[in-house]
């Protein structure tokens, strides 16, 4: 099968960013950095909503909310606690969703990336990949775990919980996990 092939289209995120959050774990993160590839399993995410969700960046107007409401694909790209974090756009665009990147399992590197600003520090995330989309893009992007296929070797278990370092939530179980995996966050 052709990289092509196994790269996430723009149809995978123009859905829900729960449905996205969920499905999202397992696929690969894959960042080219100076000609060196690093790919890595996704752990765990949280979905992000619009100016209804306490929790939301497109609580906020301006260029977050903006990125928010783009095509879904595009990388929004902020710093919490001197720490970049990444999401991706999902849904339609001009309804403001998105999915958090929480934590990532190193398949070809090692790494502490068990949390949001870990893992960017480890794959070298910044600022300029915000507002950029993963389809067409040589610098990052997302594949199909060949070995987490339903009913394969490396099939798994999602634990749902509430968000995480939120003040005020939303009353719905919106980060997501693999059940035992030593990469995640917090248990």
């Amino acid at each position: 099968m052709g990289e092509k092939l196994l790269k996430l289209g723009k149809e995978f995120f123009a859905r829900d960013a729960k449905t996205v959050a969920r499905e999202l774990l397992g696929k690969v993160l894959v960042r080219v950095v100076d000609g060196e590839t690093f790919k890595a399993k996704i752990v765990e995410t949280e979905a992000y909503f619009d100016n209804k969700d306490p929790a939301s960046r497109a609580c906020k107007n301006g260029n977050l909310k903006e990125v928010m409401e783009d095509e879904p694909g595009s990388i929004l790209v902020y710093g919490v606690h001197n720490n970049w974090l990444i999401n991706f756009v999902t849904g339609k665009k001009g309804k403001a969703e998105a999915v958090l990147v929480r934590a990532v399992e190193p398949l070809n590197f090692e790494a502490n990336t068990k949390g949001p600003g870990l893992l960017t520090k480890a794959l070298k995330i910044d600022k300029s990949l915000h507002h950029k989309n993963l389809f067409n893009n040589k610098e990052i992007w997302i594949e199909e775990n060949e070995k987490t296929g339903k009913g394969s070797e490396g099939s798994f278990e999602i634990a749902e919980a509430y968000r995480i370092g939120i003040k005020k939530d939303l009353p719905e179980k919106l980060r997501f996990y693999i059940k035992g995996n030593k990469f995640v966050s917090k248990k």
